[in-house]
């Protein structure tokens, strides 16, 4: 956790005291008026970027469209709240401005709504972040600063290509009401955005494989500050958010895109038998018949009912004449060797499986005797008598498999503290203990 900020922070209460929440996320009327301002703003309609208060009134003139005068004291209301996050005053020049919380909060709606897919800058986003982290003498600047700056612009585009899809999905739902002509080009349409969709998550897999050096890079370093090790778990997790979103977005993807087709297919036979009955009634009007045979309109030649069948000239062949060449049988030799280390690897899984149902036994004989055990005390008591990650992480993958199918007969406690072993620096594990309720 940062120490920039207080343990005892309660975002939930605090959110929810007085008009905080309303004063962070004002009404629609008041929004839309924000947003109205911070787009005059960016076409540069103010000086230095500051505006009068009746430059706010005709804001909200715009939005209040009502027949009824809204008062002075309503709009000297909403001015007054929103000087709280959004609006500061300039007391020389009688004028407002947007504090740095009302340029975020309208630039990452018009950013979330515009979209703009861009997998090279994410490319050079985590080409950066990994050469950065490589270089660095503070990893913990890298971790707190660096990283937090650059992580909401590799989120975002997942998020706009979430948002490509369901807009391809409601676009379609939306034109139901048009004709089968016209719904099947829109059909078409959200089949060729589905593609490209599909085609953007393939570059944006591409574009952040470069996050793969990025966690080996943090495995390799050996941090013993517990502040560091948990920032590092975050830039983990975000790293694991990221492939999660990935292939979410393969599987939304691969159950839309059958589903399109086959309604794609069903809209299309009633067309093509029509085209089919439209062809047979032309025939049947526009062709003549000369000398018992039916000449057809147009270029269209009569099919070829029968076709002659061709001679062919058979020899037999003799086989007491020509006997076929004797096939020569191969003879395999056995490889002793290769059949040694079979047989030793798998004699050496039977003693791990043999040792891995010992120390679940221990565990549980214990569990049952003690009602209480240090679970993660366990892994690196087997992790110095095995000398096998392996078997470690199986014992307890196991162990926990059964407390969770106990119904209840057991629980599983965990502490978001990393507990060493002096003979394993490098690893770390949560603090786990399980007790017999």
């Amino acid at each position: 956790m940062s120490e920039n900020l207080k343990p005892d922070f309660n975002f939930v209460r605090v959110l929810s005291e007085n008009e905080t929440y309303k004063l962070l996320f004002p009404s629609k009327e008041v929004g839309m008026a924000i947003a109205i301002l911070y787009e005059r703003i960016v076409n540069k309609e103010f000086d230095d970027d500051k505006f009068s208060e009746k430059d706010i009134h005709t804001a909200f003139e715009e939005i209040y469209q009502t027949n009824m005068r809204y008062p002075k004291e309503v709009y000297s209301g909403h001015i007054m709240d929103l000087q709280e996050y959004f609006l500061d005053y300039d007391q020389e020049k009688q004028k407002y401005y947007f504090k740095d919380y009302a340029n975020k909060f309208c630039l990452h709606a018009k950013d979330t709504l515009k979209g703009a897919f861009n997998p090279t800058r994410i490319q050079q986003i985590c080409s950066h972040l990994s050469s950065t982290l490589k270089n660095s003498d503070d990893p913990r600047f890298w971790l707190e600063e660096t990283f937090k700056k650059f992580e909401p612009d590799l989120r975002e585009q997942l998020d706009f290509l979430d948002r490509q899809i369901v807009l391809s999905v409601e676009d379609l739902k939306n034109e139901t009401n048009f004709s089968d002509h016209s719904f099947i080009d829109v059909l078409v349409a959200t089949q060729e955005r589905l593609s490209q969709s599909q085609a953007h998550v393939q570059e944006l897999r591409s574009a952040y494989s470069e996050t793969n050096n990025i966690r080996a890079t943090l495995d390799n370093i050996d941090f013993t500050d517990p502040v560091i090790n948990d920032l590092i778990l975050e830039v983990h997790a975000c790293l694991r958010y990221i492939n999660d979103r990935l292939n979410s977005l393969d599987r939304k993807l691969d159950r839309i895109q059958p589903k399109v087709r086959k309604l794609f297919s069903t809209l299309n036979k009633p067309s093509f038998s029509s085209k089919v009955e439209k062809f047979i009634i032309h025939l049947l009007n526009e062709s003549v018949l000369e000398n018992r045979n039916i000449v057809f309109p147009g270029n269209i030649k009569p099919p070829q009912l029968h076709i002659d069948t061709p001679e062919f000239t058979i020899v037999s062949r003799d086989k007491d004449l020509f006997p076929p060449k004797p096939k020569e049988r191969k003879t395999y030799v056995q490889n002793e060797e290769i059949i040694q280390e079979n047989v030793e690897r798998v004699k050496r899984e039977i003693r791990e499986m043999e040792v891995i149902g010992k120390w679940e036994k221990l565990i549980f004989a214990e569990l049952e005797l003690k009602g209480e055990i240090r679970l993660s005390a366990y892994f690196f008591e087997i992790l110095r008598d095995s000398q096998s990650s392996q078997i470690a992480v199986t014992v307890l993958f196991n162990v926990i498999k059964q407390v969770y199918a106990s119904e209840g007969k057991f629980k599983l406690l965990t502490e978001k503290t990393l507990q060493r072993d002096s003979e394993h620096k490098n690893i770390g594990l949560w603090k786990m203990s399980i007790i017999r309720t």
